[in-house]
C-alpha cells in the first residue's frame, strides 16, 4: 500500500537541485554516517565480522529501535545494503 503524498511532499517533490548541490547532500549524509561511533561500529560489526542482528543487539549494547534508527541511516548513506530477504 502506497502512501499518499500531501503538500509538503509534494513541494519537496518538485525542488530541483543543482548536481553539486545533489553531491554536497550525498557528501553530508556519508559525514553525518560515519562520523557516529555507534554506527562505525555497526559497521564494523557487520561488514567485517559477519555478525547477525543478535549478536550486534547484544554486542553493540543497542535495544531494536535504536539499531533500527541507526541502519536505516547507513542504508540511506549506501554503507549498508539490504539483501533480497531485507537482511
Amino acid at each position: 500500500m502506497m502512501e499518499e503524498k500531501d503538500e509538503i511532499d509534494l513541494f519537496l517533490d518538485s525542488q530541483v537541485k543543482t548536481e553539486k548541490e545533489l553531491l554536497q547532500e550525498k557528501c553530508e549524509k556519508t559525514y553525518n554516517a560515519a562520523s557516529n561511533q555507534t554506527r562505525r561500529d555497526i559497521m564494523r560489526t557487520v561488514c567485517f565480522l559477519g555478525k547477525k542482528k543478535e549478536e550486534l543487539l547484544k554486542e553493540i549494547g543497542l535495544d531494536e529501535a535504536a539499531l533500527r534508527f541507526h541502519i536505516e541511516i547507513l542504508i540511506n548513506s549506501d554503507f549498508l545494503f539490504k539483501d533480497e530477504k531485507g537482511i
